[in-house]
Parts: structure tokens; C-alpha cells; sequence
């Protein structure tokens, strides 16, 4: 039978959560504009903060959803919330590989199809996916998505591996967004899967921008991570809102 969340995985997740915030904190009140004046976060220390992401969705999963219905979408949160820190560590060149735009791409995509799935085995455990609500937001996500990619990410001089993946990681971002929505809009307690999958897909439609279009604006690298990093939180506390509507709350 299902329970609300219990103390102890409050008090892991919480513990995370607040690490979290006040780690963010601390990397943009203790670092410096960097050269560019795109960001004045102190790099490790704000990439930490998505491990510790990481951390509270695993403790969600081996301890809050543990044996119940909800284990297999807790687990995908977990996974995709992983892969999404090791992406993070790329992206800032922690991790070396030949290109570091198309590596982020491809892993990031990785987790979103984590996070889709997720979402699916939460719909199955909740009793009935709501396929109309997903298919038209998901459509209504990726439309605008491929609009925006087209308008304002493409170029059409960059290399064809760069523009397509792409083009195919936001249409992979809107479903993922679209049916995190779906979810909302029939359950409305999950409202912090809907608004994290949004504020993800806010934060990389930016820093499409940004990469491609060369648009670096002032503080431009630290209104993407904070936004993603908040969307990465909704998501990851879905869990919290899955576990009391399941039981009943």
C-alpha cells in the first residue's frame, strides 16, 4: 500500500535540496564576472549543486518509492537525473570529449528519454495515461520548439551533425515537456513535473541561442543554469507530489 512520503526520505531529500540551494547561492555571491560578463558563478561549485540533484533522486528512489508502484518511475527520475549530471560535466568541459556541444546534445538526450519514460511508467502507476492531454501538449511543444530552433538556434553555415541534433534534441525536449503537462492538466498535484519540464526547456531554448547564435548577453550563463537547475528540481521533487497523490492525498 501507498504512504505519503516518509521522514526519512524528507529529511535525505530535504537535506539535498537545501545543500542544493545554498551551494547555488554561494557560487554566484562568491564568484566574479568572467571575462565575457556571461556568468560570475563559481563553476565547481555550481555543478556540484546538480549532483546533489542527483543524490535526492536516488534517495527517492531507494527510499521513498522503494517497493512500491511508483519504484520504476522513481528509478527513471534517478537514472535520467544522473546521466543529466554527467552531460553537466561536459557542457563545462569536466569531462573531455571531441565536441562538447554534440556530446551535451546526445547525453542530455539521454535523459530526456529517461525522464519521458518516467513519466509514462508514472501514468501506468496512476491508473491511465492521458493520451489526448499528452499528444497536444506534446505537439504544442515541439511546434513551437521547431519554430524557435528555426528562428532563432539555427545557422545554417554550421557543421549538418550540429544543426539536426539540434533541431532533434528540442523536439525531444518539447515531448518530454508535453507530456510532463499532460500529466498536470489531468493531476494537477504534479504541477512540479510540468513546471520543471518547462523551465529545462526555457533554459536550453537560451542556451541554444546563446551557442549558435553567439547571443551573450550579460549574465546570460547564469539565467540558463539557474533556470535549469530549478527545472531539474521540479522534476526530481515530482516525486514528493507522485508519492501523496498515490496515496491518496
Amino acid at each position: 500500500m501507498l504512504t505519503a512520503m516518509n521522514t526519512l526520505t524528507a529529511g535525505i531529500t530535504g537535506a539535498l535540496g537545501a545543500l542544493a540551494i545554498l551551494g547555488n547561492i554561494l557560487a554566484l555571491l562568491l564568484g566574479r564576472p568572467n571575462a565575457t560578463g556571461t556568468s560570475r558563478a563559481i563553476p565547481w561549485l555550481q555543478r556540484s549543486t546538480s549532483l546533489m540533484l542527483a543524490l535526492a533522486a536516488w534517495g527517492f528512489a531507494l527510499v521513498g518509492a522503494a517497493g512500491t508502484p511508483l519504484a520504476p518511475f522513481s528509478l527513471a527520475i534517478a537514472v535520467g537525473m544522473s546521466v543529466s549530471f554527467i552531460a553537466d560535466l561536459i557542457m563545462a568541459e569536466i569531462i573531455r570529449v571531441p565536441n562538447r556541444v554534440i556530446g551535451g546534445i546526445v547525453v542530455f538526450a539521454a535523459a530526456h528519454l529517461a525522464y519521458i519514460a518516467a513519466t509514462l511508467m508514472l501514468a501506468r502507476a496512476l491508473g491511465r495515461i492521458p493520451a489526448p492531454a499528452m499528444i497536444a501538449c506534446s505537439a504544442a511543444l515541439v511546434l513551437g520548439g521547431a519554430a524557435y530552433w528555426r528562428v532563432a538556434v539555427d545557422v545554417p553555415a554550421a557543421p549538418a551533425p550540429l544543426r539536426w541534433g539540434s533541431l532533434g534534441y528540442l523536439v525531444a525536449l518539447g515531448v518530454m515537456t508535453g507530456l510532463a503537462w499532460g500529466m498536470a492538466i489531468t493531476w494537477p498535484p504534479l504541477w512540479p513535473l510540468a513546471a520543471g519540464a518547462l523551465l529545462f526547456f526555457i533554459s536550453d531554448a537560451i542556451l541554444g541561442n546563446q551557442i549558435f547564435r553567439h547571443n551573450n548577453w550579460p549574465s546570460v550563463g547564469d539565467v540558463v543554469w539557474i533556470t535549469y537547475i530549478l527545472g531539474q528540481a521540479g522534476i526530481v521533487w515530482a516525486n514528493a507530489a507522485a508519492l501523496t497523490l498515490a496515496a491518496g492525498g
